[in-house]
């Protein structure tokens, strides 16, 4: 996320080398920002940077209020402003949605025209830069997983569908299908949806009747086309018949239903929830490909591994064994594990062959 030098704060985190006139950098990426790296900037003269969306605190970075701060978002008019940031809308997106969640456990229906006006703006702003698929995962905070994952799933399942070929129309229905996928989670007890501690048979009995729910609430709805409430129902059903909550395999899943399947699982596995911890989006991709083969279309993956795996030759990461990497060549055919030369070695090491290393992050 670019920012103005007089927005940031303490405890921002540099997403970005900041360079000046020789090859070395000013201000190294990942660097958390005290006072005394803000007046170096300054003194340098940089004006904006590029800074993580958490803090090292864990809070969203929040820009401070300056004149050159743009409209603020109004959800209740007709015009909401499109000046806002993709951080900004995203946050929007959540807000709304918690309460939109909120609206549904106290037994009120779903609302198209809340939906509509909650994803749209979002939507728009996804499509002026698609860098957001690389770190839409960074987003999240596990206390409220539950608002986070539904705009997750929907921008994503958005991506998915704009990759395959599908129109403005159509890719809007597959964001609000992910997004209203797991809306039936307000119908599960209250007792299970927040309870402390690791879930127990019983627990994942209910959990599982979301699919359900989620379609009870929706099945009424005439703005919503039948493939679409079909997608909100399925989105837990698998290719190999492993899924719920009617175990359907093969062509009786619908293609909507397994983009927001996909969508679905990528978000769940590389953000933090309450009892798991986040992974690579580099590992997931590979566990969704291989480990899990055979569960999820494999033309819908490899538009999602294009989008978040879209690596750079030149481009330094880090490795899940601590090393630090430069990607060497990439592989049409495997992105998601180039061929590297070690930085403390120069070792030339090939992803694909050694299946026990894997991208952990993207340095810069």
């Amino acid at each position: 996320m670019r920012v103005r030098i007089e927005e940031i704060q303490a405890d921002c985190i540099l997403e970005k080398d900041v360079m000046g006139k020789t090859k070395n950098p000013i201000i190294a990426a990942n660097t958390v920002l005290d006072k005394k790296h803000i007046h170096i900037l300054r003194a340098f003269l940089i004006k904006e940077v590029d800074i993580q969306v958490k803090m090292a605190n864990g809070d969203f970075f929040k820009k401070t209020e300056t004149k050159m701060d743009k409209k603020v978002f109004d959800f209740n008019t007709d015009n909401p402003s499109q000046e806002l940031s993709f951080t900004e809308q995203y946050r929007q997106a959540v807000e709304q949605y918690k309460k939109e969640f909120q609206s549904w456990q106290s037994g009120l229906g779903v609302n198209m025209s809340n939906m509509r006006k909650l994803l749209i703006p979002l939507i728009e702003e996804c499509e002026k830069n698609k860098d957001w698929i690389k770190s839409i995962h960074l987003y999240s905070n596990k206390d409220e997983y539950l608002y986070h994952h539904a705009i997750g799933i929907a921008m994503i399942s958005h991506f998915l569908a704009k990759g395959l070929g599908y129109d403005k129309g159509q890719s809007l229905q597959a964001a609000i299908a992910g997004c209203l996928a797991d809306c039936g989670m307000a119908r599960v007890a209250l007792s299970t949806l927040n309870k402390i501690g690791a879930l127990n048979e019983n627990d994942w009995i209910e959990i599982k009747k979301h699919p359900t729910y989620s379609y009870q609430m929706v099945k009424m709805l005439t703005l919503l086309k039948p493939e679409v409430k079909l997608a909100i129902y399925q989105h837990h059903e698998r290719l190999d018949g492993s899924g719920y909550p009617r175990g359907e395999k093969g062509i009786r899943i619908h293609q909507l239903s397994q983009i927001v399947a996909i969508a679905d699982v990528y978000h769940a596995m590389t953000t933090e929830r309450p009892f798991k911890n986040k992974r690579s989006p580099f590992k997931i991709l590979q566990i969704m490909e291989e480990d899990l083969f055979g569960q999820f279309d494999i033309a819908i993956l490899k538009v999602l591994a294009t989008g978040v795996a879209s690596l750079s030759v030149g481009s330094n990461v880090k490795l899940s064994n601590g090393e630090k990497a430069k990607i060497v060549y990439i592989k049409p055919e495997a992105l998601t594990r180039p061929l590297i030369k070690i930085k403390n070695n120069g070792n030339m090491v090939d992803l694909e062959k050694n299946r026990h290393l894997y991208i952990e992050q993207v340095i810069n």
